[in-house]
Protein backbone atom coordinates (compact mmCIF):
# COMPACT_ATOMS: atom_id res chain seq x y z
CA UNK A 1 0.00 0.00 0.00
CA UNK A 2 1.33 3.47 -0.75
CA UNK A 3 2.40 5.92 2.29
CA UNK A 4 -0.20 8.45 2.70
CA UNK A 5 1.27 11.98 3.97
CA UNK A 6 -0.43 13.37 6.36
CA UNK A 7 0.51 17.27 5.73
CA UNK A 8 -2.14 19.91 6.63
CA UNK A 9 -1.68 21.38 2.96
CA UNK A 10 -2.16 17.33 1.54
CA UNK A 11 -5.22 17.01 2.93
CA UNK A 12 -6.66 20.26 2.20
CA UNK A 13 -6.11 19.56 -1.09
CA UNK A 14 -7.98 16.19 -1.13
CA UNK A 15 -10.99 18.05 0.29
CA UNK A 16 -10.61 20.87 -2.31
CA UNK A 17 -10.68 18.23 -5.22
CA UNK A 18 -13.84 16.16 -3.46
CA UNK A 19 -15.70 19.58 -3.16
CA UNK A 20 -14.89 21.03 -6.32
CA UNK A 21 -16.53 17.84 -8.14
CA UNK A 22 -13.82 15.01 -8.83
CA UNK A 23 -16.24 12.30 -8.80
CA UNK A 24 -14.15 8.94 -8.44
CA UNK A 25 -14.21 6.61 -11.13
CA UNK A 26 -13.77 9.13 -14.39
CA UNK A 27 -10.54 9.59 -16.03
CA UNK A 28 -7.30 11.21 -14.24
CA UNK A 29 -6.36 14.75 -15.37
CA UNK A 30 -3.83 16.84 -15.67
CA UNK A 31 -4.20 19.96 -13.61
CA UNK A 32 -1.55 22.63 -13.63
CA UNK A 33 1.33 20.53 -12.57
CA UNK A 34 -1.09 18.05 -10.27
CA UNK A 35 -2.30 14.61 -12.02
CA UNK A 36 -5.78 13.96 -10.28
CA UNK A 37 -6.75 10.34 -10.38
CA UNK A 38 -9.88 9.78 -9.30
CA UNK A 39 -9.89 6.05 -8.39
CA UNK A 40 -6.56 3.77 -7.73
CA UNK A 41 -7.35 0.16 -6.16
CA UNK A 42 -5.39 -1.98 -4.44
CA UNK A 43 -5.45 -5.25 -2.94
CA UNK A 44 -6.25 -3.41 0.43
CA UNK A 45 -9.07 -1.27 -1.23
CA UNK A 46 -9.53 1.94 -3.61
CA UNK A 47 -8.04 5.97 -2.73
CA UNK A 48 -8.41 9.18 -4.51
CA UNK A 49 -5.13 10.49 -5.03
CA UNK A 50 -3.18 13.80 -6.13
CA UNK A 51 -0.03 13.40 -8.05
CA UNK A 52 2.46 16.54 -8.48
CA UNK A 53 4.65 16.39 -11.24
CA UNK A 54 8.50 16.58 -10.69
CA UNK A 55 9.77 16.85 -14.04
CA UNK A 56 7.90 16.55 -17.42
CA UNK A 57 11.46 16.03 -19.13
CA UNK A 58 12.21 12.30 -19.53
CA UNK A 59 11.88 10.76 -17.47
CA UNK A 60 8.92 12.25 -16.30
CA UNK A 61 8.64 11.61 -12.63
CA UNK A 62 5.72 12.35 -9.72
CA UNK A 63 5.26 12.37 -6.49
CA UNK A 64 2.57 11.39 -4.03
CA UNK A 65 1.32 14.25 -1.84
CA UNK A 66 -2.50 13.39 -0.86
CA UNK A 67 -4.69 10.72 -0.62
CA UNK A 68 -7.96 9.47 0.81
CA UNK A 69 -10.21 6.41 0.84
CA UNK A 70 -12.97 5.52 -1.67
CA UNK A 71 -15.74 2.95 -2.43
CA UNK A 72 -14.28 1.12 -5.81
CA UNK A 73 -16.85 1.49 -8.15
CA UNK A 74 -16.02 -0.97 -10.88
CA UNK A 75 -15.47 1.20 -13.61
CA UNK A 76 -13.11 -0.44 -16.06
CA UNK A 77 -10.87 2.77 -16.79
CA UNK A 78 -10.13 3.08 -12.48
CA UNK A 79 -6.34 2.94 -12.51
CA UNK A 80 -4.63 0.23 -10.29
CA UNK A 81 -1.31 -0.23 -8.04
CA UNK A 82 -0.16 -3.93 -7.38
CA UNK A 83 3.47 -5.21 -7.21
CA UNK A 84 5.09 -1.88 -7.62
CA UNK A 85 3.07 -0.71 -10.72
CA UNK A 86 0.88 2.22 -10.87
CA UNK A 87 -1.10 1.29 -14.33
CA UNK A 88 -3.61 4.63 -15.49
CA UNK A 89 -5.70 3.06 -18.31
CA UNK A 90 -6.82 6.76 -18.94
CA UNK A 91 -5.27 10.22 -18.23
CA UNK A 92 -6.07 13.60 -20.15
CA UNK A 93 -3.00 16.03 -21.28
CA UNK A 94 -4.15 18.80 -23.53
CA UNK A 95 -7.36 17.07 -24.46
CA UNK A 96 -5.94 14.22 -25.38
CA UNK A 97 -6.35 10.76 -24.03
CA UNK A 98 -3.28 8.60 -22.77
CA UNK A 99 -2.48 5.20 -21.01
CA UNK A 100 0.28 4.99 -18.73
CA UNK A 101 2.60 2.80 -15.87
CA UNK A 102 4.44 3.94 -13.43
CA UNK A 103 7.16 2.42 -11.86
CA UNK A 104 7.55 2.83 -7.60
CA UNK A 105 11.07 4.15 -6.74
CA UNK A 106 10.10 4.15 -3.05
CA UNK A 107 9.54 7.26 -0.90
CA UNK A 108 6.03 7.84 -2.77
CA UNK A 109 7.97 8.89 -6.30
CA UNK A 110 6.84 6.93 -9.42
CA UNK A 111 8.91 7.22 -12.54
CA UNK A 112 7.15 6.60 -16.46
CA UNK A 113 8.16 3.69 -17.54
CA UNK A 114 5.57 3.31 -20.80
CA UNK A 115 2.61 5.45 -21.95
CA UNK A 116 0.82 6.19 -25.69
CA UNK A 117 -2.45 7.46 -26.44
CA UNK A 118 -5.62 5.89 -26.14
CA UNK A 119 -7.15 4.55 -29.63
CA UNK A 120 -10.44 6.28 -30.62
CA UNK A 121 -13.26 3.73 -30.95
CA UNK A 122 -14.41 2.95 -34.65
CA UNK A 123 -17.72 2.04 -34.32
CA UNK A 124 -19.80 1.38 -37.47
CA UNK A 125 -23.04 2.71 -37.77
CA UNK A 126 -25.95 0.06 -37.51
CA UNK A 127 -28.76 -0.22 -39.91
CA UNK A 128 -31.53 2.55 -39.82
CA UNK A 129 -34.21 1.26 -37.77
CA UNK A 130 -37.79 1.76 -35.88
CA UNK A 131 -38.24 2.90 -32.45
CA UNK A 132 -41.41 1.53 -32.41
CA UNK A 133 -41.31 -1.84 -33.24
CA UNK A 134 -44.04 -4.50 -33.23
CA UNK A 135 -43.84 -6.65 -30.00
CA UNK A 136 -44.90 -10.71 -30.14
CA UNK A 137 -44.59 -12.58 -27.04
CA UNK A 138 -43.78 -16.51 -27.20
CA UNK A 139 -45.26 -19.66 -25.44
CA UNK A 140 -43.39 -19.67 -21.91
CA UNK A 141 -41.60 -17.82 -19.25
CA UNK A 142 -37.72 -17.29 -18.82
CA UNK A 143 -34.96 -15.13 -16.90
CA UNK A 144 -33.07 -14.72 -19.59
CA UNK A 145 -32.32 -15.46 -23.15
CA UNK A 146 -29.69 -16.12 -25.96
CA UNK A 147 -29.74 -16.12 -30.04
CA UNK A 148 -27.25 -17.15 -31.78
CA UNK A 149 -26.12 -16.63 -35.08
CA UNK A 150 -27.73 -19.01 -37.06
CA UNK A 151 -31.26 -18.10 -35.10
CA UNK A 152 -31.52 -20.63 -32.37
CA UNK A 153 -32.57 -19.16 -29.44
CA UNK A 154 -32.34 -20.77 -26.00
CA UNK A 155 -33.81 -19.26 -22.36
CA UNK A 156 -33.34 -19.97 -18.90
CA UNK A 157 -36.94 -21.01 -17.83
CA UNK A 158 -38.14 -20.08 -14.11
CA UNK A 159 -38.68 -23.41 -13.11
CA UNK A 160 -35.88 -24.51 -10.60
CA UNK A 161 -33.51 -27.03 -11.13
CA UNK A 162 -30.28 -28.19 -9.87
CA UNK A 163 -27.70 -25.54 -10.84
CA UNK A 164 -30.05 -22.40 -11.14
CA UNK A 165 -33.37 -22.95 -13.32
CA UNK A 166 -34.46 -25.19 -16.21
CA UNK A 167 -32.93 -24.74 -19.39
CA UNK A 168 -35.20 -24.64 -23.12
CA UNK A 169 -34.46 -24.72 -26.36
CA UNK A 170 -37.67 -22.54 -28.15
CA UNK A 171 -39.09 -21.64 -31.61
CA UNK A 172 -41.95 -20.72 -33.24
CA UNK A 173 -43.76 -24.13 -32.58
CA UNK A 174 -42.96 -24.52 -28.48
CA UNK A 175 -39.69 -25.94 -27.35
CA UNK A 176 -38.20 -29.14 -25.70
CA UNK A 177 -35.99 -28.70 -22.10
CA UNK A 178 -32.24 -30.02 -21.86
CA UNK A 179 -31.17 -31.40 -18.30
CA UNK A 180 -29.28 -29.25 -15.87
CA UNK A 181 -29.83 -25.59 -15.06
CA UNK A 182 -28.66 -22.59 -15.25
CA UNK A 183 -28.45 -18.74 -14.19
CA UNK A 184 -27.06 -16.88 -17.63
CA UNK A 185 -26.97 -18.49 -21.32
CA UNK A 186 -25.68 -17.72 -24.74
CA UNK A 187 -25.82 -19.69 -28.06
CA UNK A 188 -22.93 -19.92 -30.51
CA UNK A 189 -23.01 -20.03 -34.64
CA UNK A 190 -23.41 -23.68 -34.22
CA UNK A 191 -26.39 -23.28 -32.14
CA UNK A 192 -25.06 -24.46 -28.92
CA UNK A 193 -25.89 -22.99 -25.92
CA UNK A 194 -23.01 -22.09 -23.30
CA UNK A 195 -24.59 -21.40 -19.40
CA UNK A 196 -23.44 -20.14 -16.19
CA UNK A 197 -24.99 -21.80 -12.97
CA UNK A 198 -25.52 -20.61 -9.86
CA UNK A 199 -21.65 -21.90 -8.60
CA UNK A 200 -20.58 -19.82 -11.34
CA UNK A 201 -19.61 -23.36 -13.26
CA UNK A 202 -19.16 -22.77 -17.25
CA UNK A 203 -20.28 -25.44 -19.57
CA UNK A 204 -21.21 -26.17 -23.04
CA UNK A 205 -23.83 -28.52 -24.34
CA UNK A 206 -22.29 -31.11 -26.89
CA UNK A 207 -24.02 -32.70 -29.75
CA UNK A 208 -24.68 -36.13 -28.29
CA UNK A 209 -26.51 -34.15 -25.54
CA UNK A 210 -24.30 -34.56 -22.59
CA UNK A 211 -23.11 -30.86 -21.08
CA UNK A 212 -18.86 -30.59 -21.20
CA UNK A 213 -17.71 -28.91 -18.11
CA UNK A 214 -15.32 -26.15 -19.45
CA UNK A 215 -12.32 -24.21 -17.34
CA UNK A 216 -12.94 -21.04 -14.92
CA UNK A 217 -15.79 -19.58 -13.25
CA UNK A 218 -18.32 -16.67 -14.59
CA UNK A 219 -20.87 -14.27 -13.85
CA UNK A 220 -21.84 -13.60 -17.57
CA UNK A 221 -20.96 -15.39 -20.82
CA UNK A 222 -21.16 -13.59 -24.31
CA UNK A 223 -20.74 -15.43 -27.67
CA UNK A 224 -19.97 -13.30 -31.22
CA UNK A 225 -20.91 -14.21 -34.77
CA UNK A 226 -17.69 -15.67 -35.35
CA UNK A 227 -17.74 -18.11 -32.36
CA UNK A 228 -15.60 -15.71 -30.07
CA UNK A 229 -16.37 -16.44 -26.56
CA UNK A 230 -16.00 -14.44 -23.65
CA UNK A 231 -17.05 -14.57 -19.97
CA UNK A 232 -16.56 -11.79 -17.22
CA UNK A 233 -16.43 -12.22 -13.75
CA UNK A 234 -14.91 -10.26 -10.42
CA UNK A 235 -11.84 -10.96 -11.25
CA UNK A 236 -11.46 -10.05 -15.20
CA UNK A 237 -13.04 -9.96 -18.47
CA UNK A 238 -11.88 -13.38 -20.53
CA UNK A 239 -11.45 -14.59 -23.82
CA UNK A 240 -11.49 -18.16 -24.74
CA UNK A 241 -8.64 -19.47 -26.67
CA UNK A 242 -9.96 -22.75 -27.03
CA UNK A 243 -7.81 -24.15 -24.31
CA UNK A 244 -8.08 -21.46 -21.45
CA UNK A 245 -9.36 -18.45 -20.38
CA UNK A 246 -7.52 -15.25 -21.26
CA UNK A 247 -7.61 -12.28 -18.93
CA UNK A 248 -8.24 -8.65 -20.68
CA UNK A 249 -9.00 -6.74 -17.22
CA UNK A 250 -11.60 -5.11 -15.84
CA UNK A 251 -14.32 -6.97 -14.59
CA UNK A 252 -18.27 -6.62 -15.17
CA UNK A 253 -21.74 -7.75 -14.91
CA UNK A 254 -23.19 -8.50 -18.27
CA UNK A 255 -21.12 -9.50 -21.48
CA UNK A 256 -22.06 -9.49 -25.24
CA UNK A 257 -19.80 -10.15 -28.24
CA UNK A 258 -20.02 -8.63 -31.49
CA UNK A 259 -19.87 -10.36 -35.22
CA UNK A 260 -16.16 -9.54 -35.02
CA UNK A 261 -15.21 -10.85 -31.93
CA UNK A 262 -15.07 -7.35 -30.14
CA UNK A 263 -16.81 -7.54 -26.89
CA UNK A 264 -19.22 -5.37 -24.65
CA UNK A 265 -19.60 -5.20 -20.84
CA UNK A 266 -21.34 -3.64 -18.40
CA UNK A 267 -19.51 -3.24 -15.50
CA UNK A 268 -20.60 -3.40 -11.82
CA UNK A 269 -21.18 0.46 -11.43
CA UNK A 270 -23.56 -0.01 -14.81
CA UNK A 271 -21.13 1.97 -16.99
CA UNK A 272 -20.92 0.34 -20.45
CA UNK A 273 -17.97 -0.30 -22.33
CA UNK A 274 -16.20 -2.17 -25.20
CA UNK A 275 -12.52 -3.02 -25.84
CA UNK A 276 -11.09 -1.36 -28.87
CA UNK A 277 -7.58 -2.33 -29.78
CA UNK A 278 -6.96 -3.71 -26.34
CA UNK A 279 -7.78 -0.89 -24.42
CA UNK A 280 -11.00 -0.57 -22.83
CA UNK A 281 -13.51 2.36 -24.23
CA UNK A 282 -16.31 3.92 -22.23
CA UNK A 283 -19.56 4.52 -23.74
CA UNK A 284 -21.89 6.97 -22.66
CA UNK A 285 -25.07 5.78 -20.51
CA UNK A 286 -25.31 2.84 -17.99
CA UNK A 287 -26.72 -0.42 -18.52
CA UNK A 288 -28.16 -3.77 -16.71
CA UNK A 289 -28.33 -6.12 -19.57
CA UNK A 290 -26.12 -5.95 -22.76
CA UNK A 291 -26.94 -7.57 -26.41
CA UNK A 292 -25.48 -7.38 -29.63
CA UNK A 293 -26.66 -9.15 -32.90
CA UNK A 294 -24.57 -10.55 -35.77
CA UNK A 295 -25.50 -7.67 -37.99
CA UNK A 296 -23.37 -5.71 -35.21
CA UNK A 297 -26.49 -4.03 -33.91
CA UNK A 298 -26.25 -3.25 -29.87
CA UNK A 299 -29.02 -3.05 -27.39
CA UNK A 300 -29.16 -2.74 -23.83
CA UNK A 301 -31.86 -2.69 -21.20
CA UNK A 302 -31.64 0.18 -18.70
CA UNK A 303 -30.52 0.45 -15.72
CA UNK A 304 -32.80 -1.77 -13.21
CA UNK A 305 -34.97 0.32 -10.47
CA UNK A 306 -34.21 -0.19 -6.78
CA UNK A 307 -37.31 -1.68 -5.94
CA UNK A 308 -38.01 -4.71 -8.47
CA UNK A 309 -42.09 -4.11 -7.67
CA UNK A 310 -41.92 -0.26 -8.84
CA UNK A 311 -43.50 -1.59 -12.55
CA UNK A 312 -43.84 2.44 -12.97
CA UNK A 313 -40.26 2.74 -13.84
CA UNK A 314 -39.78 -0.28 -15.90
CA UNK A 315 -36.14 -0.68 -17.34
CA UNK A 316 -36.49 0.47 -21.55
CA UNK A 317 -34.66 -0.62 -23.97
CA UNK A 318 -32.08 1.24 -26.11
CA UNK A 319 -30.29 0.86 -29.42
CA UNK A 320 -26.79 2.21 -30.18
CA UNK A 321 -27.16 4.97 -32.86
CA UNK A 322 -22.69 5.04 -32.60
CA UNK A 323 -22.91 8.36 -31.21
CA UNK A 324 -25.92 7.74 -28.15
CA UNK A 325 -28.46 5.51 -27.39
CA UNK A 326 -31.54 5.85 -28.74
CA UNK A 327 -34.77 4.68 -26.57
CA UNK A 328 -37.47 2.33 -28.39
CA UNK A 329 -40.83 1.40 -27.18
CA UNK A 330 -41.13 -1.50 -24.68
CA UNK A 331 -39.27 -3.07 -21.28
CA UNK A 332 -37.41 -5.80 -19.84
CA UNK A 333 -34.46 -6.94 -18.01
CA UNK A 334 -32.67 -9.28 -19.83
CA UNK A 335 -32.08 -9.05 -23.80
CA UNK A 336 -30.38 -10.65 -26.73
CA UNK A 337 -30.52 -9.66 -30.30
CA UNK A 338 -31.02 -11.98 -33.35
CA UNK A 339 -29.19 -12.37 -36.23
CA UNK A 340 -31.26 -9.37 -38.16
CA UNK A 341 -30.26 -7.12 -35.69
CA UNK A 342 -34.08 -7.43 -33.53
CA UNK A 343 -33.91 -7.69 -29.62
CA UNK A 344 -35.64 -10.55 -27.76
CA UNK A 345 -36.26 -9.61 -24.17
CA UNK A 346 -37.57 -11.08 -20.72
CA UNK A 347 -39.73 -8.88 -18.30
CA UNK A 348 -39.87 -8.39 -14.78
CA UNK A 349 -43.30 -10.90 -15.37
CA UNK A 350 -40.95 -13.97 -16.95
CA UNK A 351 -42.40 -13.07 -20.20
CA UNK A 352 -40.59 -13.57 -23.75
CA UNK A 353 -40.70 -10.45 -26.53
CA UNK A 354 -39.32 -10.74 -29.81
CA UNK A 355 -39.50 -7.45 -31.82
CA UNK A 356 -40.37 -7.58 -35.44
Amino acid sequence: MLNQPATGWASALVLMLLTAGYAYGQSAEFVDDVLIVPEVTTAGGAFQAEFRVLSFQEPVRLELIASAPVEASGNLLTASFNEGLLVIPEARLDGVSYWMEFEHNGDNRFTLIDFGPNPTANIPLPRPFTPFPEWRQLLGYAYDIGVGANGDVWVIGTDPQPGGYGIYHIDGFGGFAVEGGALRIDVDPFGRPWVVNFDHEIYRLESNGFWTRMPGFALDIGIGANGDVWVTNFEGVYYWNGLDWINFGGSGSRIDVGPNGQPWVVGFSDRIYTLVNGFWQQLPGEAGDIGVGADGSVWVIGVPSDDFFDFDGLQGIYRWNGFDWDQVIGDGLDISVGPDGQPWVTNAWGEIWRAI
